[in-house]
């Protein structure tokens, strides 16, 4: 599988709400319980993220498909997202996306990126470590998507 990382359209919007939702679902529950609306609710939320930040979104593209996304939700040095499509992790595909948007961080003056993420979510974590980001941080904070107070770790990442 070939893949390209290249800047969404708005014809990948319904790829990366979708993409977005299965790969959360897919990892999440595997640590934590699904609560009833849960998931149609992380669903809807993929969905307008896709809609009103599709042009703030890098795409990971196999012959054509979205198999992946990431995203700062503004002009700083934060990636918000970093989704995978369930069958095709573990093949390069996040830590492509993630050098693509630590390299945009940079170009964009800063000298360091950070990313966060749930505390048992330690595919996420691995994957974070091997391109170069440590913990700087652990502790609760609210997670709207779960609805609760959750364990997270933040992670910060020299440039350059």
């Amino acid at each position: 599988m070939v893949v390209t990382i290249r800047c969404a359209t708005e014809a990948d919007i319904a790829a990366i709400a979708a993409v977005g939702a299965r790969a959360w679902a897919s990892n999440i529950f595997s640590f934590e319980p699904e609560l009833p609306g849960m998931r149609a609710h992380v669903e809807k939320a993929f969905r307008v993220f896709a809609e009103t930040s599709f042009n703030q979104v890098l795409v990971a593209d196999a012959d054509g498909a979205v198999v992946g996304w990431g995203a700062r939700d503004e002009d700083n040095d934060y990636i918000s997202d970093l989704w995978v499509e369930p069958a095709v992790q573990g093949q390069g595909i996040g830590s492509s996306l993630l050098r693509a948007i630590k390299l945009a961080i940079a170009e964009a003056g800063y000298d360091k990126a950070r990313i966060s993420t749930h505390a048992r979510n330690l595919g996420a974590i691995r994957l974070y470590r091997r391109e170069g980001f440590e913990i700087v941080e652990q502790g609760p904070e609210w997670s709207t998507s779960l609805e609760r107070e959750i364990n997270k770790v933040k992670m910060l990442a020299e440039l350059g």
